[in-house]
């Protein structure tokens, strides 16, 4: 009878490990590699951005040259996340493909118009402002995007992903155009980084 009953909690723990680890790799947002991409783009790309207006007096922007990394770092970012999103789509329907659905149209869209509002803003706000926009807007998007997955997907470590790049993207407003730059690439992208590798080490622990 205690063997009967020592093999129920054992396969009731498996169950829920088994729960655990198809919901990670259902929310395809909170992947380690996924992490990983977009840490680095903020960390590298605007880390390049920052270096670039360095000493500048006045501010006059980062150079093209590190716009155009950030630019090419998140193609790459964007090309892993479609590939991971495809593979773990398939064979996979209803409310998990629904979920994904909205977690994406929800980041595209909120990218959409940020990307329409800082060039149609550009000449009518204050440096500050546009640096803002242009660089911690799509750092505190990501954020609720995070914390919207987590909803969904009822996963701890994406909700507190999620509520660190909101905290880091808002204190932004109260930075200057060259400290915004270096906070998004330092807190938002580190933070991304050091997520990957505590999801990392979820994954592993429950498989």
């Amino acid at each position: 009878m205690l063997e009967d009953q020592d093999m129920s909690v054992q396969e009731a723990a498996a169950v829920v490990r088994d729960a655990r680890v198809r919901a990670r790799e259902e929310l395809v947002i909170s992947t380690p590699l996924v992490y990983m991409a977009w840490g680095l783009v903020w960390l590298i790309g605007y880390g390049a951005m920052w270096l670039s207006v360095r000493g500048q007096h006045p501010y006059t922007g980062p150079s093209g040259v590190s716009i155009a990394a950030v630019f090419v770092l998140a193609g790459f970012a964007i090309a892993a996340v479609l590939v991971i999103a495809s593979k773990a789509a398939a064979g996979i329907g209803g409310q998990s493909v629904r979920q994904r659905r909205i977690i994406g149209s929800t980041w595209a869209i909120g990218y959409l118009i940020l990307l329409i509002t800082a060039p149609a803003v550009s000449s009518s706000v204050s440096a500050r402002t546009l640096a803002l926009i242009s660089f911690a807007g799509p750092v505190v998007l990501a954020g609720l995007t995070y914390i919207l997955a987590a909803a969904l997907g009822r996963d701890r470590p994406a909700l507190a992903a999620g509520a660190w790049l909101v905290i880091v993207g808002t204190s932004c407003a109260w930075l200057a155009p060259a400290a915004i730059l270096a906070t998004c690439a330092l807190a938002g992208g580190g933070a991304l980084l050091l997520m990957a590798v505590i999801e990392t080490r979820l994954r592993a622990h429950d498989s």
